[in-house]
């Protein structure tokens, strides 16, 4: 594995590592407060929850990425390439690749170069946003959720057996 591959498999698995912990604390959370008799219609609600959410949020960050993408290399190819060319290069990295490729040497440099500059500004652009989104994320839950009562320990091996009489918070 060289340098760039090896970062993209440790953030990767960091990541996965990040988000198993949050979703399965998540769903038990969603789990443990609905009565026991409606655990299967909260554990549904829960994947479908997460499901969409994940679906939606890359839409919306994958649009945002795009669009910064096309804005930039708009202002920043080279000037004078065909309509059909600059049309294919904004449309994709890969388009822009596959653009230079049938343009004079200078020239598709030039446009590579922007085109991997525009990228990567799409993509600082897009991790900013998903980082200010999961931070008020954090703050939300941190505030909303701190007067949810713990289950002490030795009750949760009742959440099975039905609703727990009198769960009283966890002492701090």
């Amino acid at each position: 594995m060289d340098g760039g591959l090896a970062i993209l498999v440790i953030g990767s698995l960091a990541m996965a590592a990040g988000v198993g912990a949050v979703v399965a604390l998540a769903t038990d959370l969603v789990v443990a407060s609905a009565p026991a008799e409606r655990a299967g219609s909260a554990s549904a609600l829960s994947e479908t929850g997460t499901e969409f959410g994940g679906a939606l949020g890359m839409a919306v960050l994958g649009s945002v990425g795009v669009a910064v993408y096309r804005a930039e290399l708009t202002d920043t190819m080279p000037a004078g390439l065909a309509p059909d060319t600059a049309d294919a290069a904004r449309d994709t990295l890969g388009g822009a690749a596959a653009a230079a490729a049938d343009l004079p040497q200078e020239t598709g440099a030039r446009l590579i170069e922007a085109a991997n500059a525009a990228y990567v500004s799409g993509v600082h652009v897009t991790a900013m946003i998903g980082a200010a989104v999961l931070l008020v994320a954090a703050i939300l839950a941190a505030r909303l959720l701190r007067h949810v009562p713990r289950i002490i320990p030795e009750r949760v091996t009742r959440l099975n057996q039905g609703p727990l009489p009198n769960v009283a918070p966890a002492p701090r």
